[in-house]
């Protein structure tokens, strides 16, 4: 048979299949079988359906994968989870309750966080804003809460030199509403409190509280406030002293017990509530008692007394007594003025306002 050119110059129909010459169009064909099942190897070859049916058959329906790198999903209808393995390790686990970042998470725009509780396992916490504000949900100062700050952990205990600490603006502070004192409707204070059984409550209530110290090297203040009313000065006892005892200077250290009538070279009271407390380091209530030289003090006193006398030393050691009328006495002599009556003849505390003349 001799091979020949077949050209069609308008078009070709043979059966229901039709060839456009013009539009190079072939149409009526309901089937083509490809013998072959491997690749096509140019854009113009067709695939078998067998081959297309094995390639879709290798694409797995749980996971995408390259190299060690993939996410996976698996569910057996109640316990879903997504994991994530960059370079064969596991860098995040999502289930129906967490997501698990085994790795550091960075977070280019904000972070809004709607939960009620936020916590942060880390040692070390760093903020770069100068500022950190807490109850941002506040609208007015009616919905202020007692107290507004920070929190230190010490454990579940209601040991009181083991309790919780708290350094907040106390809003049921009252003070006297003048500029001097702020006139900001609270007062930053410390506290302690417990966490423990005896307080089922986030933040305590102020019954709760106890005021704890603070130290510092130099107070900077337009104005102090003090609960207590005597200013006091640690020195060092040659005896522990009790409370009110009156003192002077002498003895095997720097102060001893009056122990003469009308001495006139008494030195203070002890005081164990001092307001201003001075020299507090150099010892305790027993080595090193508070000498209260000034202010409002609870003074041991021998016999009664009336309010508004004034008081001196007695034959019992550390105490004073009523200064008689008529006695005959100067400056040196005169611990300080009764503040309250004293009908009893023994040995008692008396609030009196000290000033010693030194």
């Amino acid at each position: 048979m001799t091979t020949r050119n077949f050209r069609v110059n308008n078009g070709l129909t043979v059966g229901s299949v039709t060839i456009t010459a013009s539009t190079n169009a072939l149409a009526g064909i309901d089937e083509v079988v490809l013998s072959t099942t491997s690749a096509p190897t140019a854009d113009a070859e067709l695939a078998n359906k067998k081959y297309v049916d094995d390639e879709i058959s290798g694409i797995s329906t749980t996971a995408i994968s390259q190299n060690n790198t993939n996410a996976t999903v698996s569910d057996s209808g109640s316990n879903g989870t997504l994991t994530v393995t960059c370079d064969g390790n596991t860098e995040l686990v999502i289930d129906d309750t967490n997501a698990t970042f085994s790795g550091n998470v960075r977070v280019t725009g904000n972070l809004t966080v709607d939960g009620t509780r936020t916590e942060l396992n880390t040692a070390t916490l760093s903020v770069e804003d100068n500022i950190i504000e807490v109850n941002r949900g506040i609208s007015a100062n009616s919905g202020m809460p007692t107290y507004s700050g920070l929190k230190v952990n010490r454990g579940e205990t209601s040991s009181a030199t083991e309790e919780d600490l708290w350094w907040v603006w106390d809003e049921s502070f009252a003070d006297d509403g003048t500029t001097t004192y702020g006139n900001a409707g609270g007062a930053f204070t410390a506290v302690r409190a417990s966490s423990g059984a005896d307080n089922t409550v986030l933040t305590p209530t102020s019954t709760e509280t106890n005021l704890v110290d603070i130290r510092c090297n130099v107070v900077h203040a337009t104005s102090t406030a003090a609960l207590y009313s005597d200013l006091a000065e640690r020195f060092e006892a040659d005896a522990p002293m009790a409370e009110g005892a009156v003192v002077t200077l002498g003895g095997e250290a720097e102060i001893t017990e009056v122990n003469s009538e009308l001495s006139d070279t008494v030195f203070g009271v002890i005081s164990r509530r001092p307001a201003f407390s001075m020299n507090n380091g150099a010892g305790n209530n027993d080595s090193h008692p508070y000498v209260a030289m000034t202010g409002r003090c609870p003074v041991r006193v021998s016999g009664t007394v009336e309010k508004g006398q004034r008081l001196v030393s007695s034959t019992v050691k550390g105490t004073a007594r009523a200064l008689a009328q008529g006695e005959s006495i100067n400056p040196f002599h005169v611990i300080g003025r009764a503040l309250e009556n004293k009908e009893d003849d023994g040995v008692g505390l008396v609030n009196c306002v000290v000033r010693t003349n030194n």
